[in-house]
């Protein structure tokens, strides 16, 4: 179940790769582009998280770290997510494009963000803060 499981992300791994060289290439054809740079960051972190457990998925510690760049990715896209969709909301009620902001720059933007957190931070200790 595990291989059918890596034979997977590793397509998912190539199709988010040639989708964020796709928006890489379009960023910067003309002027740069901050969408476009959202998308190849959210892209680019879906492929290497993918491509990671494709290719390293047998051994148990590499399946723990990309477990955990996953949560991190996944809480920090949420939660900027959040702050770009509801703030403008907040400060400009009358702006009517605010939530875009949270759709297409700051949840792509946190997602790879969390996911890089998650592979450079070293794991918590097993017996946590209090003990």
């Amino acid at each position: 179940m595990l291989a059918v499981g890596r034979m997977l992300a590793g397509l998912v791994a190539l199709l988010a790769g040639a989708c964020a060289l796709l928006a890489l290439v379009a960023a910067f054809s003309g002027r740069v582009d901050l969408l476009n740079l959202s998308l190849f960051a959210a892209m680019a972190a879906i492929a290497g998280l993918a491509g990671w457990f494709a290719l390293r998925g047998d051994d148990p510690a590499v399946c723990a770290r990309w477990a955990r760049a996953g949560r991190w990715a996944r809480n920090l896209g949420l939660l900027s997510f959040a702050v770009g969709f509801f703030g403008p909301l907040a400060w400009a009620p009358d702006a009517n494009q605010g939530p875009l902001l949270g759709i297409f720059i700051t949840g792509p933007l946190g997602f790879a963000a969390g996911a890089l957190l998650g592979l450079l931070l070293p794991p918590r200790a097993a017996g946590g803060a209090g003990t």
